[in-house]
């Protein structure tokens, strides 16, 4: 008896199974078509607008800086900004309202919770608003893209100092050169990272905005025993030797005087 009612109650859940949907398909006189998405239209003239905090686009062959761009902004886009202005207030204005003061919260503040860190509320800027190659404004406390790793590879991420292989950093450098008009394409080493120049060195050749060619410093005048039309500033030194030996003429030229008299 047990068994039978089985097989009834089996046969019953085949039957909603299998017939009951052909059924309801030819009820309706076939299977419901498939919809295709339609993608969002936008209004002539408007482009859409990009996101921010979304990965840098991929490319087929990607050179040390753009595996640089990857890199940056996973570990370096939160707190430097996505055109490495810094952490400004236009720059947290894209984060999630509740995490745009999350030094604040308690949780990245002056007394963090256990194992938590306190978060920087001042970040530098690491890339030029209008990078030419020439005396950049940002990185100034660097003279080169040597003294940029060297830094960078002992002291970021800010959170994990360190963390990143040595191959990874210097990805971020070259992405950093070349953000900041420096990079040529050739591939970074520790060897060759001082070439990069910051800005120029002192005595260095200038370029020349309108031909396009170095001019060196001018050379200092040179003063010839003949020529008198460039005087040379007296140093401390020959003065003080100067007022050294009157005075030692005048105390000799006394103590004589003296000595003569005391006769």
């Amino acid at each position: 008896m047990i068994a039978s009612v089985a097989i009834a109650l089996l046969g019953g859940g085949l039957w909603l199974l299998l017939y009951a949907p052909a059924q309801a398909q030819i009820e309706r006189g076939g299977p419901a078509p498939t919809r295709t998405p339609v993608p969002p239209t936008l209004s002539p003239g408007t482009t859409p607008t990009p996101d921010r905090l979304a990965p840098p686009p991929t490319v087929p062959s990607p050179t040390q800086a753009d595996e640089g761009a990857q890199l940056f902004w996973l570990h370096c886009q939160p707190c430097h900004g996505d055109r490495g202005q810094g952490l400004t207030d236009e720059w947290r204005a894209q984060y999630p309202p509740e995490e745009e003061y999350c030094w604040e919260s308690g949780c990245h503040g002056n007394q963090p919770y256990d194992e938590a860190f306190a978060l920087p509320t001042r970040v530098p800027a690491v890339i030029d608003a209008a990078p030419s190659g020439q005396d950049l404004q940002v990185l100034q406390k660097f003279d080169t893209m040597d003294a940029v790793y060297r830094y960078v590879s002992v002291a970021m991420p800010y959170f994990f100092p360190g963390d990143l292989t040595q191959e990874e950093y210097l990805a971020i450098t070259a992405f950093m050169a070349r953000e900041n008009g420096l990079w040529d394409g050739e591939t970074l080493t520790t060897a060759n990272l001082g070439r990069y120049r910051l800005r120029p060195a002192a005595g260095a050749p200038t370029p020349d905005t309108t031909g396009g060619h170095l001019i060196p410093p001018a050379a200092a005048p040179t003063v010839t025993a003949a020529s008198n039309s460039v005087s040379r500033p007296v140093s401390f030194d020959t003065a003080f030797i100067g007022l050294l030996a009157v005075v030692t003429i005048l105390t000799i030229g006394g103590v004589i005087l003296w000595r003569k008299h005391a006769r």
